[in-house]
């Protein structure tokens, strides 16, 4: 299993969770606050599927209209753990796998919205 983490400030705006097309493997990517451990949201093969897919992860209050074609997940708190883990079938795998994990890439809004 290869993890990915991250922890997110969404007080200065939403943030875009793009992943890649996993072509059936299993990952899941899990949203959780970082003060007491809960989690809050779930995406991965048993909830949403192996296709590619984005995901706008917005702070309390956040009123803005969601970026068209990405699903809203709307955090209790400014500060998200992210927690991501993919799959490694083999060590002949590994390498499939970590370059698969590592197009499951954050992105500020702002910047997603202007092209990357």
């Amino acid at each position: 299993m290869l993890y990915i983490d991250s922890l997110l400030n969404l007080s200065k705006g939403a943030q875009v969770l793009h992943v890649p097309d996993m072509a059936g493997r299993y990952y899941s990517v899990q949203f959780t606050d970082p003060w007491d451990g809960t989690n809050f949201a779930y995406v991965g093969k048993r909830t949403t599927g192996t296709r590619t897919g984005g995901y706008l992860m917005s702070g309390p209050g956040w009123k803005r209209a969601g970026a068209q074609g990405i699903t809203q997940i709307a955090s209790p708190h400014n500060s998200v753990l992210v927690i991501g883990r993919a799959f490694v079938e083999s060590d002949s795998d590994l390498s499939t796998a970590y370059g698969l994990a590592k197009q499951i890439q954050v992105t500020p809004l702002s910047r997603w919205q202007s092209g990357h």
